[in-house]
């Protein structure tokens, strides 16, 4: 009875840990992703097409609101332009939720000033996949919520 008590003890011990390690190993990778959303702000502000050209994948695509899509030229040529987005927006309901080693999807909402000086919100997704050693960013989708 005192080994079945043991092992039983041992295997709740490991569950602990494993369980403890793979928190550790997302907020880790977490943290990875989030590192990579101020950067990508940082080369935006300062219009930095050769950083944004290293994180965005080759096939990128972002789907706007009005179901228009824009591949990685157009979208970095929007960025490097000044044009207001949402990718620089202070998010709110930040939600960032990793799968495995490679593959994570961020998502929130923002607020944008428009040209007529309101401000509408959209809920937005953008999704993020570890290619080779480094984060890239795959897709976005921005949904304008109804006021």
């Amino acid at each position: 009875m005192k080994k079945l008590n043991l092992l039983t003890a041992i295997f709740i011990g490991l569950c602990f840990t494993f369980a403890a390690n793979a928190q550790n190993k997302n907020e880790k990778l977490v943290a990875e992703i989030t590192n990579l959303r101020t950067k990508v702000v940082q080369a935006i502000e300062k219009r930095d097409r050769q950083t944004l050209e290293a994180i965005y994948a080759e096939d990128f695509t972002h789907t706007h609101a009005v179901g228009k899509i824009d591949d990685k030229k157009t979208r970095l040529d929007v960025f490097v332009s000044g044009e207001k987005t949402i990718d620089t927006a202070v998010p709110e309901d930040l939600k960032i939720r990793v799968f495995g080693d490679k593959t994570a999807i961020a998502s929130g909402k923002s607020s944008v000033k428009s040209d007529d000086g309101s401000f509408p919100s959209y809920r937005w997704i953008v999704v993020y996949a570890k290619i080779g050693k480094k984060w890239q960013i795959l897709a976005s989708q921005a949904t304008r919520l109804s006021q």
